[in-house]
């Protein structure tokens, strides 16, 4: 009968944290829409000092993998656990591709400075 609570209450848990999560994400969908979060510079390159204010930014690969990537791993560890009821352990090949996609940003990084 004990186990049996514990689990339910891990259960409901992992419900209220992903309910949190889709909370947040909520809210700053809404504010993106509404122009308070600003965007522009999320997949652009920063600029070099003698660069003119207004003239366009480069776009950045490195950037929009990291973003992406993050984004569609930690969305399906999340959805797999909810269906679970407990948390998944993540492999260590996803792991592994996480820190090739961070190295490949650092990387991009220190070759533009």
């Amino acid at each position: 009968m004990e186990g049996s609570s514990v689990s339910s209450a891990v259960t409901i848990f992992m419900y209220v944290v992903a309910l949190g999560f889709a909370g947040i994400f909520a809210i700053v969908i809404l504010k993106m829409m509404n122009g308070k979060i600003d965007l522009t510079s999320l997949l652009s390159e920063t600029r070099d000092p003698g660069v003119p204010p207004g003239s366009p930014t480069k776009s950045s690969l490195s950037r929009f993998q990291l973003l992406v990537f993050t984004f569609v791993v930690a969305g399906l560890f999340l959805i797999l656990s909810v269906e679970n009821g407990q948390l998944i352990d993540v492999p260590n090949s996803v792991l592994g591709l996480l820190g090739i996609s961070g190295g490949s940003y650092l990387v991009s990084k220190g070759l533009n400075k």
